[in-house]
């Protein structure tokens, strides 16, 4: 680590799109420490094998992270994915989930990796779905998934299979990795970088257990739902990625103006149509 570099702690955990995170951030001078915030744990697998086994009940398959498709890929015990998906209309939030469902699923297409949140997926699905809505959309997710989507879907006569496959739980060794990681870098910590609500209260718990205010670093949101996580904590937020990918993320970092410039834009929008309503 040169002494130019900022460190940013990334509460989330490792995993393939890491290698890509770390160099990126080291190119624009930022000494990235990953610190594994959430562990998961698979269920109702056999029911979900069941709904997968028949895609001609469905309109097709939303997943809104990758450990939904994970889910799919141990249901069905690293087996085919019945050829009869790849006919449907098949989304994804992300294009870390596009890429694992492509991988994993036997070549899975799915529309909206440009999204980047629940939110803009169900805007995404509402404005291109050009098929029949008599059948569900098959919603695998976790315990911990926000109505979001949901009612957005609801709201334009969609219906969904919301079938639960996994819960997310705080990683047993949050407190270890967070201590080390303190004690490691110390005050070249300028900033901490949060990837999900869960991920936000999970880290909560272990500053509030030590009695140490998060507000000493400076706090950057990957999501809108991320950001009012930290907001609904009474915490500032000093940036905010629009979408989950390493390039967003430097963006904010790099220029935390027009973060801010962009929220600013979208609370007067919400405010005018508040009002106009």
């Amino acid at each position: 680590m040169t002494s130019r570099q900022r460190t940013v702690i990334i509460f989330k955990s490792e995993s393939d799109s890491s290698d890509v995170y770390a160099e990126t951030l080291e190119k624009h001078d930022f000494n990235p420490v990953f610190v594994p915030t959430l562990s998961f744990g698979f269920k109702n697998l056999e029911e979900l094998r069941g709904k997968l086994q028949n895609p001609d009940k469905y309109a097709g398959i939303i997943f809104t992270s990758p450990r939904c498709v994970e889910a799919v890929s141990e249901s069905l015990n690293l087996g085919q994915l019945p050829g009869g998906w790849k006919m449907l209309h098949n989304y994804a939030v992300g294009e870390v989930t596009h890429n694992l469902a492509t991988s994993t699923l036997d070549q899975l297409f799915t529309h909206g990796k440009q999204t980047g949140n629940a939110r803009a997926l169900g805007e995404f699905i509402v404005d291109t779905f050009d098929g029949s809505r008599a059948l569900p959309l098959l919603l695998p997710c976790g315990n911990l998934a926000t109505d979001t989507l949901l009612s957005k879907l609801a709201e334009n006569g969609f219906s969904v299979d919301a079938c639960e496959v996994y819960e997310t739980r705080c990683h047993p060794e949050l407190g270890e990795n967070v201590e080390r990681a303190l004690e490691v870098y110390g005050e070249s910590i300028e900033f901490l970088a949060f990837f999900s609500p869960s991920g936000v209260t999970c880290a909560q718990q272990y500053f509030n257990a030590r009695q140490l205010s998060m507000d000493k670093w400076k706090l950057v949101a990957i999501g809108p739902s991320t950001r009012r996580a930290l907001e609904s904590q009474g915490l500032k937020v000093y940036c905010t990625a629009e979408r989950p990918t390493v390039e967003h993320l430097v963006k904010v970092l790099l220029n935390p103006q027009d973060s801010r410039e962009r929220l600013l834009k979208e609370r007067e929008r919400m405010a005018a149509l508040e009002n106009n309503n």
